[in-house]
């Protein structure tokens, strides 16, 4: 199920004795879990009846959800990013397995046993497929683009705010769609608007701190009007924020592909919806994409890519450092753009 059922389900009094909460969408799965929390525990009773375990083994979290609750009818254990189910060899991890599993056939009734795993937990284990198998399995998948708008609407309504679905969509792209993220970033321009106004473009283009991906997007932009001068400022800001060349030309080739791929299917009469859905594009990057590739030819732009990919194996070879083959695409780019001018 997904978040809205779950809460759904909760609000129905359907409480399942075991949960494996997943998926990306760490925010909603925080507040999830508050809401379930306020759902079965009386107030003044939460911390009776409320127990958070990391580190344990499977005998200690079967121990907690045994344990009688306080003055209601469950209690609520929270077992965080537990070792048998990521990635890697945890310590006793059959034995811990088959306690497990031989508790998940008779749970506890007066618990609520929430896996709470930040991402996805190994799917490789064996006690994640039981899990699947034997929980209520709770997925977060990040908002849709309707979702996302709904959401930073109502947000900004609590502080006396308005935000347009363009607003929306350019921040998500800028910021990415990550609640917790957007979150802060919707409080800044909040707080730099007045009350009553409404947030637009212009605000979220001088105030929200813009992602790698926005970073890449605007350097290929600079690449392409052949202005080296702000290409080169942009990757030297985003090496001195922590990114490396590999990772940079890797972003690159990554829109190389994707261009080459809008151009092909323009020339081919498509749509640049369609490719959106085909790659799986934001909407704000898609119809950037396109605009980027009206001028240019789905041959020069396939010969680039190409070249991307032959620098990355050079470098993976140990016959091209990093820098220089970021350095070589760079150019590559932004002195074709040059020359056609």
């Amino acid at each position: 199920m997904n978040w809205s059922e779950f809460r759904k389900a909760i609000d129905g009094s359907d409480i399942a004795p075991v949960y494996l909460f997943t998926g990306p969408e760490e925010y909603i799965k925080r507040e999830s879990l508050e809401y379930l929390r306020e759902k079965l525990l009386p107030p003044g009773l939460e911390a009776l009846n409320d127990a958070v375990l990391e580190g344990v083994t499977a005998q200690q979290i079967t121990d907690a959800a045994e344990t009688l609750p306080m003055m209601c009818d469950r209690r609520v254990v929270t077992v965080r990013d537990w070792a048998p189910l990521m990635p890697g060899k945890s310590k006793n991890e059959e034995a811990e397995a088959a306690w497990m599993q031989k508790w998940l056939d008779n749970p506890a009734p007066g618990c609520a046993l929430v896996f709470y795993m930040r991402g996805e937990p190994d799917g490789r284990k064996k006690l994640t497929g039981l899990l699947k198998k034997k929980s209520a399995l709770v997925t977060f998948d990040f908002l849709t683009d309707s979702e996302l708008v709904k959401w930073c609407q109502k947000k900004v309504k609590g502080q006396k705010k308005k935000i347009d679905a363009q607003a929306v969509g350019t921040l998500t792209f800028m910021a990415g769609r990550e609640l917790t993220r957007l979150d802060g970033e919707l409080d800044k321009l909040c707080a730099y608007v007045g009350d009553g106004q409404e947030i637009t473009l212009e605000h979220v283009e001088a105030i929200v701190s813009p992602s790698l991906e926005y970073n890449v997007f605007e350097l290929m932009n600079h690449l392409l009007r052949g202005d080296m001068f702000k290409a080169q400022q942009t990757v030297n800001s985003l090496i001195q924020g922590g990114q490396n060349a590999m990772g940079l030309l890797a972003m690159l080739n990554r829109q190389l592909r994707q261009m080459a791929h809008m151009k092909s299917a323009l020339d081919a009469g498509g749509s640049a919806e369609a490719v959106q859905q085909q790659l799986k594009l934001h909407p704000y990057a898609a119809k950037q994409t396109a605009r980027q590739v009206a001028r240019l030819s789905a041959n020069w732009l396939t010969g680039l890519y190409d070249s991307g990919v032959e620098a990355d194996y050079a470098v993976k070879s140990g016959r091209l450092r990093d820098v220089d083959a970021l350095n070589r695409m760079l150019f590559s780019i932004g002195l074709a753009q040059n020359r056609k001018q």
